[in-house]
């Protein structure tokens, strides 16, 4: 008897179809960045913190200050709005992963509008037609599959993250279906994707300049606190879609939170 062989697209579309079908029966957890939040690598994290804070002072935000001044406003939202536009394909496949149907092809929607009435997506018609973005991405969907958000750590380079955050962050670039699509993700030109992984670091820093977030950090009594606070409230209203559960009991575990201690009554 013959083995039958499938197409490699027919086996892809089935995986993809069973890990929507888990999706749906996944929810992240309520406590989920407790563990995070109690910070256990805090002294290696604030020495990075402070490597980040050179390589920026010195290199990161004179280029950013240099592209502003070089890089008119309007050229810059291009710029922002064509690098998320490269970007919807990889919420379409997040939002799959995650069972969020509907959002997905709602990516679609902002994908086909923008490329072709935005003019490639530098214009982001899909917003003015009522289709704003979704942005979803690995760390996402890695907390709706239950996987716990681990430690809280400070990347060289990139910033805050978790420990599931940072491996999700890997799958962004690397697994990025638009990647794919330009049959370039298994041996991408090394050159394109620095100078496109450089591009998005400088344009998101000179968006920092632009909506104050430095001096934000400025007047803060502990800029290391205020970035890891920030970017865990972040994170969980993107996981929960706005609606995080508020459960301070909860230590990320499924135990249920303990039972109220009754307030003994002063006799009159």
């Amino acid at each position: 008897m013959r083995p039958t062989y499938r197409p490699r697209h027919v086996l892809l579309i089935n995986s993809l179809l069973a890990l929507t079908i888990l999706a749906g029966c996944a929810t992240p957890r309520a406590g989920d960045y407790k563990v995070a939040e109690a910070d256990r690598w805090e002294a290696s994290n604030r020495k990075i913190y402070a490597f980040n804070k050179k390589i920026d002072k010195y290199a990161l935000k004179p280029v950013a200050n240099a592209y502003r001044a070089v890089v008119p406003t309007a050229g810059r939202h291009g710029i922002t709005n064509a690098l998320n536009n490269y970007g919807e394909p990889l919420n379409f496949l997040n939002a799959v992963l995650q069972g969020k149907i509907k959002q997905a092809f709602r990516s679609v929607d902002r994908f086909f509008l923008n490329t072709t009435l935005g003019i490639g997506g530098v214009a982001d018609v899909a917003t003015d037609l009522g289709r704003p973005e979704e942005p979803e991405d690995w760390g996402q969907t890695f907390a709706v599959w239950g996987i716990k958000s681990g430690p809280y750590v400070m990347l060289p380079f990139f910033g805050p993250s978790t420990l599931r955050d940072g491996f999700g962050l890997g799958f962004d670039f690397f697994a990025h279906p638009s990647d794919y699509a330009r049959n370039a993700a298994l041996h991408p030109p090394l050159l394109y994707k620095a100078g496109q992984i450089s591009l998005r670091i400088v344009n998101l820093r000179a968006r920092l300049i632009d909506e104050g977030g430095d001096s934000l950090l400025a007047g803060s009594l502990d800029e290391y606190a205020l970035v890891r606070s920030a970017y865990l409230q972040r994170r969980r209203d993107q996981i929960w879609n706005g609606n995080a559960p508020i459960d301070p009991a909860d230590d990320g575990s499924d135990a249920p939170a303990p039972a109220p201690t009754p307030v003994p009554t002063i006799p009159k």
